[in-house]
């Protein structure tokens, strides 16, 4: 067997990746917590659907003003800290939220956890692009990226249940439980990879020699577009699954348990869906025309939801929350690539800071749209709508940036 090239990444351990998807999965467990629960939060603290949507919106704003930030310091910090931050940030919100019957100490957890899940794209980006041979990386893309729906799966099957028991409070500090032995477990598999590979450790590649010169550098033109193509997808996709639960409950007629089961098979879906575009982008390489492909399916996954509250067939439901776990919830998977591709050498973290910025900003206008919405009209089909037309915008700059990348190549 021939040795690895000078430079090259070594063959990274499975267990780090598992450390990886523990990432991907704590950082918005918070917000799934939300979205599981939502019916049982709007009964509880005595709120309506727009102040509801108005948490989630807090979240992602305070993720998307500080992930630029934060995708610098990912170029800068051990992962260590990093982990810490992540996990030990969900573990603070869900104590926060569980400690008083308060909105407002709701509202105060999401702003703590916005900043902290923030990490995990630029954190698990990093550590991909610098520690994974370059053949494997779309496929641990893939599989980190499939931490979220791990995440969303977890709740979707555990915070129903627990809250129908012992409310909001046991459910969210089951949720603290499970963030305090995910830090455990991150904590010690990246303190024993660091005694093995201390580069782990170390800044990225060039953070020293090129941060005076390139921090003010500019970006290439393909990290803004994809910075775009986040955010518009993150709209339609963050206000679907904010209110999926409540679409369930209130205007199809669904149990609450029963709602929140459909986060978990939106989980399952996006697990399967995001390791299986992770590969095709491995093989394709087209991430624009990927993300146009999605955005397309979103679409239609969205007509089925408003066909579904029009006729109340079940079927119909279940068949557009299909579309969207298979399609526009896993283009992340590919954005990601597309940036770790895109970004200057010792740049990744803060490129895909830019990214997570538009991503996080466009979940917080999904829930906030769509809250305002049904507040307004009593039903869903005119959101289902504004969503719709935000994927529509995505295959739109989706294809500037194939034009682009084309050109490029």
């Amino acid at each position: 067997m021939s040795a690895p090239a000078p430079g090259a990444p070594r063959r990274a351990p499975g267990i780090l990746l598992v450390v990886l998807m523990v990432a991907m999965a704590a950082g918005p467990v918070f917000n799934f917590a939300l979205s599981a629960l939502s019916a049982t939060i709007i009964d509880e603290f005595s709120i309506s659907e727009g102040r509801y949507g108005i948490l989630l919106s807090v979240v992602f704003v305070s993720a998307g003003l500080t992930s630029a930030f934060v995708g610098a310091a990912a170029d800068r910090i051990g992962p260590r800290a990093q982990i810490l931050i992540i996990l030990g940030g969900a573990l603070l919100a869900f104590v926060v939220g569980a400690s008083f019957h308060n909105y407002w100490l709701l509202v105060l957890a999401a702003l703590i956890v916005g900043p902290t899940q923030a990490f995990s794209n630029p954190f698990t980006n990093r550590i991909i692009a610098s520690r994974v041979p370059l053949r494997q990386r779309s496929a641990w893309m893939g599989w980190k990226q499939s931490g979220v729906q791990m995440g969303m799966l977890i709740a979707g099957l555990s915070f129903p249940v627990i809250a129908a028991a012992a409310g909001w409070r046991g459910a969210a500090l089951a949720g603290a439980g499970m963030c305090a032995a995910g830090l455990v477990l991150a904590w010690i598999v990246i303190s024993r990879l660091s005694r093995i590979a201390p580069e782990l450790e170390r800044k990225s590649p060039a953070a020293d020699t090129r941060s005076a010169s390139t921090a003010g550098g500019r970006m290439p033109a393909a990290v803004w577009l994809f910075a775009l193509v986040s955010f518009l997808n993150a709209v339609g996709t963050q206000g679907v699954n904010a209110f999926a639960s409540l679409f369930a409950v209130h205007a199809m007629g669904y149990p609450i348990t029963i709602a929140g089961l459909m986060l978990g098979v939106v989980g399952v879906i996006g697990i399967l869906s995001r390791i299986g575009w992770g590969r095709a982008t491995g093989r394709w390489g087209r991430p624009a025309v990927l993300v146009m492909v999605m955005s397309l399916g979103g679409v239609l996954g969205l007509l089925f939801l408003v066909a579904a509250e029009r006729t109340q067939l079940d079927a119909l439901m279940w068949v557009g929350v299909a579309f969207h776990a298979v399609l526009p919830l896993a283009a992340n998977v590919v954005i990601n690539s597309g940036i770790v591709a895109a970004a200057p050498e010792g740049r990744v973290g803060i490129a895909s800071g830019l990214v997570s910025a538009g991503m996080y900003l466009g979940f917080a206008l999904g829930p906030a749209v769509m809250g305002a919405v049904v507040d307004v009209t009593g039903e869903y089909a005119i959101g289902w709508g504004l969503v719709g037309a935000t994927y529509i915008g995505c295959f739109a700059v989706a294809l500037v940036l194939a034009r682009l990348q084309r050109r490029s190549s």
